[in-house]
This record gives C-alpha cells, sequence and structure tokens, in this order.
C-alpha cells in the first residue's frame, strides 16, 4: 500500500507566521506522523510543539505506550534553547511555569496488499478523524463537538515525569483501507469538522478539494479565512495532516 502525506497550516487572524505555535511532522519512511498545537498562554509554546513531533516521528522503535519516557530529555532541550535567548524581566514567570501543548502521535503498519494497522497517542484535543469516502468512521481523542472545551489535558515541558504520565493519555488503534483518509487537525478545525459532520453536510469533501488544486497552500489559507468570516471557525492557528493510505 503506498501512502503519503500532506500538511497545510495558518496562523490565526492577526498574527505572522512566527507567532504560529501548532506544529507537524511526518516519517513517510517509519510510518509515523504527530501533531502539536502550543498552548498560547504559555511561553515558547511553539517551541515546546516543536520538539514533541520531531522527538515523535523520528524515535522509529518506540512503543506508543511508553510514548511519555521521552519528555524529560525534551524538558532539558527546551530549557536549554528557552535560556539561550534574551529573556525579558517580565516573561521570566512565564519561562518558569514552562510551556503546554496537546499532542497527536499516529504510527503506520502498511501491509502490501488490503488493510493497514493504525495506532493513535493523544493528550488534549488535537484529533484523528478517520474517513473513508464521505462517512467517518472514527474520532479520536474527541468523539463529538460538544467534548471540546476550554481547559483540554496539557503536556508542560516543567511537569514532572510521574505528572505527565497522570495526563490522561488516550491509545488506540484502527485498520485502514485504501484510499481512506486519516485526518489529523488541531483543534479548531476538528471542532469545525465534527459540527459540520453532526449537522448532515460533508466537510470531507471540502477538505479533499483541498488536495486537488494546483496551489493547495494558498487554496487552503484562502478556504479557513472564509471558515473564520463566515462558517464559525474558530480563529485559532490552524493545522491539517492529511493521510492517504
Amino acid at each position: 500500500m503506498a501512502i503519503g502525506s500532506r500538511t497545510f497550516w495558518l496562523a490565526r487572524k492577526g498574527n505572522t507566521p512566527a507567532e504560529y505555535e501548532d506544529a507537524s511532522a511526518a516519517n513517510e519512511a517509519a510510518g509515523r506522523y504527530a501533531l502539536a498545537d502550543g498552548a498560547t498562554e504559555s511561553c515558547f509554546a511553539g517551541l515546546w510543539a516543536r520538539l514533541l513531533v520531531e522527538d515523535f516521528v523520528k524515535d522509529c522503535d518506540a512503543d506508543l505506550q511508553s510514548w511519555p519516557d521521552s519528555i524529560s530529555f525534551l524538558q532539558v532541550l527546551w530549557d536549554a534553547e528557552v535560556q539561550s535567548r534574551p529573556i525579558p524581566w517580565h516573561a521570566q514567570r512565564g519561562v518558569d511555569q514552562g510551556a503546554f501543548g496537546t499532542f497527536l502521535g499516529i504510527t503506520l503498519a502498511a501491509c502490501p496488499e488490503g488493510p493497514c494497522q493504525w495506532q493513535a497517542v493523544a493528550v488534549g484535543d488535537t484529533c484523528l478523524l478517520h474517513t473513508r469516502g464521505d462517512a467517518l468512521l472514527r474520532a479520536f481523542p474527541v468523539e463529538c463537538s460538544k467534548e471540546f472545551g476550554n481547559a483540554p489535558k496539557l503536556v508542560g515541558s516543567r511537569m514532572s515525569l510521574d505528572e505527565i504520565r497522570k495526563r490522561e493519555s488516550l491509545w488506540t488503534d484502527g485498520r485502514g483501507q485504501p484510499g481512506d483518509r486519516l485526518w489529523m487537525m488541531t483543534d479548531a478545525l476538528a471542532h469545525w469538522s465534527l459540527v459540520e459532520h453532526e449537522a448532515g453536510r460533508n466537510p470531507w469533501g471540502e477538505l479533499e478539494s483541498l488536495l486537488s488544486g494546483p496551489e493547495t497552500g494558498e487554496h487552503f489559507a484562502s478556504w479557513v479565512e472564509g471558515l473564520r468570516d463566515v462558517r464559525g471557525l474558530r480563529n485559532d492557528d490552524v493545522t491539517l495532516l492529511a493521510i492517504h493510505l
């Protein structure tokens, strides 16, 4: 089975690309994909999100249920990078508290023919939506739009390892057929998609159309801005990692 992925992102309206605090990473050869949403109210959240996703996709031998074990090393990297930067006095308290973010990681085991096996780990409300044609087969870890809230579970750059292990980390798995999509989305887009689905509309068809244009990055930005203006997409950083099985 040939597996490929595409990633699209857009900073929240009013922010520059440098202020974008989501992060995504893909290792096609290893079948590992990750998405994180840095919490805006914390310091250097974009850096923390990037460390989380980059580590996940390169650690090809790690079992998903042992995923938190590598975080203490990432915390050291985060702190070293932050301390190397000039920090104004008024930001020091935020640095002491650390950065926070949600996380979603996926591994795929492709079969030569037929279905493939996927596994996923998540903390918070960055979501995986598994579709086949116009049908939604699975939503994880948030299963319906009403489950989104203002206080998702987060992983922190200064949390103790014991505290991280007590976070509500969720694991699941599934099987995909050739032609299926695994859509990895940060919370604003995932919420919109589930609202549309629950209303009997077809957000998956709209998402597919983003992948077919000759200038998909610009098309994505225009599409997101349109949703923000008239169709209920919350103004936040938006990231979509689309995996085609």
